[in-house]
Formats: C-alpha cells, structure tokens, sequence
C-alpha cells in the first residue's frame, strides 16, 4: 500500500474510532510501526490528527476529508481516466462548473482543449490551473474553512452560485453507498455542492471505484436526480443507476 493511501486509510479509521494505537494501525494496515510512525508525523504537521500516547487521535475530535496534498495524490490515474471518459459531455462555448474535488480538478485539461470555455469553481487550486490553461475562470469567493484552505465555503459563495447558471457541473463526493446515494464527509462543503447540483442543466458524478458500496455523514444526492456517473470500473451489480447514465 503506497504512502498517501495508508494516509486515507488512517483518516478513514478515525472517523469510527476515538482512538488508534500505532500497533493496531500497523496491524490493520500490514505494514510496519515504523512506517506508521511516519504517516501520523506527515498527518500532525497537516493538523489532521494529534499523537496521543502510542497512538492517534483525530485533531479537534471530527474528521473529516484528507487534505488536499493527500486526496490529489490518492487514485491520481483513476480520476485522470473518469475525467477523460467525461470528456465526452464538453462542447465548445460552455459553462462548467466544477466542485472542491480532485476528481473534477481533473477535468481541467480536457476542458482545456476546447474553445470558449467558462470555468467556475470554489477550488482555489482547481481555479489557478484552469487560468493557467486559459480558460476565463471564476472562483466562487467565500470564506476559507480551517481543514481547507483551499476551498471556498459559506454564505458569500452560496450567493455567488445563485447568481448563475451552467451548462454542466461536475462533481465528486466521499461515498457512493448501494442505495445509489452519493455522500460528502464536510457539512459546509456538501452544502456548497448540493447548490452547484442547482445551478447546472446537466449533472455528472465522478466517482472512483475506492467509493463504491459506501457511506458517509451528509448527503448529497442520488443517482436518481442526476443525469450522468462515470467511473473507472464497472459498478457492482447491487448499485442501481436510476436515471443516471453510465458513460
């Protein structure tokens, strides 16, 4: 298991445990306390956990998403590749947006490769990269919560979404459960991107196949009330796709 996905792991441990000993961790991840050791020392320095006697506690009691330095290195080919297969829906001439994942921030090279693209996003790293690729972009200002800095949440970035409508919205999440239920791990960040769900003609999940048949805290939506989900491997027989269709 590579470093970053043993990082998620521990995040994802720790959002059902109080509190995790380095052996335990070594033992449920079949590597070594010493390599432990060194991820939690990475995790702390990103304010993610605190190390507590032997082992680790989440920081401030409630984890929530890895940062972004974790999740844009976690899965990095898979969401190169759902993006490339999303690619499909663009045009010339349209407006996108893209949420805080780095599933959508994938999205930018493609959108890149067309003319007269309209980029709007609360990613402030997802927005530098779509200028760079010289696409007139929009971040979405608002406030910048403290397990984000990157990311844009709160009232004034609501605002601004209501202010406009899109072609087509991209979008990710944390959880993908049986049910056909699409789930995000941060109440400020879901509430953000059930609005962006508001605000677009066409809707298209991007969703890694480390999500399927899986839950989390806050919901965003379902398949049922989407019109697209692109994966990078096929969905388990048990999820039903509802009016979503499978690119």
């Amino acid at each position: 298991m590579k470093t970053n996905e043993r990082e998620q792991q521990i995040i994802t441990l720790l959002r059902e445990r109080s509190f995790i000993s380095v052996q335990e961790l070594a033992a449920l991840l079949f590597t070594s306390p010493s390599s432990i050791r060194r991820d939690l020392t990475r995790l702390e320095a990103l304010g993610v956990v605190k190390r507590n006697y032997g082992g680790v506690v989440a920081a401030g009691g409630n984890p929530t998403a890895p940062p972004i330095a974790i999740r844009s290195e976690i899965n990095r080919s898979a969401k190169r590749a759902i993006a490339k297969k999303a690619s499909i829906l663009l045009r010339d001439d349209q407006s996108i947006l893209l949420d805080d994942s780095t599933t959508a921030a994938a999205m930018v090279e493609f959108i890149g490769e067309r003319k007269g693209m309209t980029v709007f996003t609360n990613n402030i790293e997802t927005a530098n990269l779509s200028t760079e690729k010289g696409i007139r972009t929009y971040l979405l200002g608002g406030a910048l919560p403290a397990d984000s800095a990157t990311v844009t949440t709160g009232k004034f970035a609501l605002d601004m979404l209501r202010s406009i409508h899109t072609d087509l919205c991209f979008f990710s999440g944390s959880a993908l459960s049986d049910a056909g239920e699409i789930f995000d791990s941060t109440e400020s960040h879901n509430l953000l991107r059930r609005e962006m769900l508001c605000r677009a003609s066409v809707r298209c999940f991007l969703c890694d196949s480390s999500k399927f048949s899986r839950t989390s805290l806050y919901r965003s939506t379902t398949l049922c009330d989407i019109d697209y989900i692109c994966t990078d491997a096929p969905l388990p027989d048990g999820i039903s796709t509802g009016k979503a269709k499978c690119l």
